[in-house]
């Protein structure tokens, strides 16, 4: 022992005086070095970028044209009085972002929970829901697109066994991409089970850094299963529920890939399942209005920010309380 705490301070010794050999202005160099790169490095592919859209915004913005026409605000005005589209794509967008994170967080904190309260095989759960993570948005999409396919897709397929099974009437054929009131749930439903390993990780990680003699206190003063989840669990679980509610709010305001890929037509059926994202999309590469696109991105921006304050308030009032 004695041998150990010697070699550990000769080594820490050591590490002081080759510190020591590096001039003072030499380590402000290496320091304010770092700093300096950093500093491009964010100006150049985050700020610059963030003004130089904001300042077109205000143009009739066309990249191959030679001088860009000055609009004023009218880019914004368009999109926030005059183009209906704006609004059915933003409906659509809170429609995905309160399925998701609503229903989907709930989804989470169960699964989180009960494979908190399992023992056997936790590893294989715990991979077995974090798979869908790892695999590639677009690839997963096309796949969850041939799952829905009316006529031969495995959904409808499994659904015409059971009937057929269990002596039905015969259902009629349900279109879950091709409809529009079945477009929208069905994207919901596969963002359940796209995110759900990321968000119960999150979650699973906050549960196991409970400490249990709250609930063996709780279980002496004779709390029941519900009474230790709503008294001890929730309270104690709420930063990392904050983090899954925040951030599940601003990726699904940001939702694209899905709504593009699923439905076949982008968008559809009839604007069905048009996202803010995917709207910016198509006025900015489709119709190539570069400066009505960035004015609505930085409307998208203003509606994220404000829905995020908002967040952040009442979830630190509920986690004070």
């Amino acid at each position: 022992m004695i041998d150990r705490i010697t070699a550990s301070t000769s080594w820490s010794q050591g590490k002081t005086a080759r510190q020591n050999r590096i001039p003072m202005a030499g380590r402000n160099v290496l320091v304010w070095g770092a700093i300096g790169l950093a500093v491009v490095f964010f100006s150049v592919w985050t700020i610059f970028p963030f003004v130089y859209t904001f300042f077109y915004s205000f143009y009739d913005w066309q990249p191959l044209r030679a001088e860009q026409e000055f609009l004023g605000a009218d880019n914004y005005y368009e999109a926030l009085f005059k183009d209906r589209l704006f609004w059915k794509s933003l409906w659509n967008t809170f429609y995905f972002a309160i399925g998701n994170v609503v229903i989907g967080t709930a989804l989470c904190l169960l699964v989180a929970v009960m494979i908190n309260a399992t023992w056997r095989f936790n590893a294989f759960f715990r991979a077995s829901y974090f798979m869908p993570v790892i695999a590639g948005m677009v690839s997963v999409a096309l796949v969850w697109r041939f799952i829905y396919q009316p006529r031969f897709g495995i959904l409808n397929s499994t659904i015409f066994y059971l009937v057929e099974l269990l002596r039905l009437p015969p259902p009629p054929e349900i279109g879950w991409l091709t409809r529009p009131q079945w477009a929208m749930p069905s994207i919901i439903i596969f963002g359940f089970w796209k995110y759900l390993g990321i968000r119960m990780i999150i979650l699973l990680a906050g549960l196991q850094a409970i400490p249990e003699t709250y609930y063996e206190a709780a279980e002496i003063d004779g709390a029941g299963t519900w009474t230790k989840f709503r008294h001890i669990t929730l309270p104690l679980l709420m930063p990392a529920l904050a983090f899954v509610i925040i951030t599940g709010v601003i990726n699904s305001l940001q939702a694209f890939e899905p709504m593009y890929v699923m439905p076949g037509n982008p968008g559809g059926p009839l604007n069905a399942t048009r996202t803010i994202v995917l709207h910016i999309f198509d006025k900015t590469f489709g119709l190539f209005r570069f400066g009505y696109g960035a004015a609505t991105s930085f409307i998208l921006f203003g509606i994220i920010m404000v829905i995020t304050l908002i967040q952040f308030k009442a979830l630190n009032r509920s986690y004070d309380t």
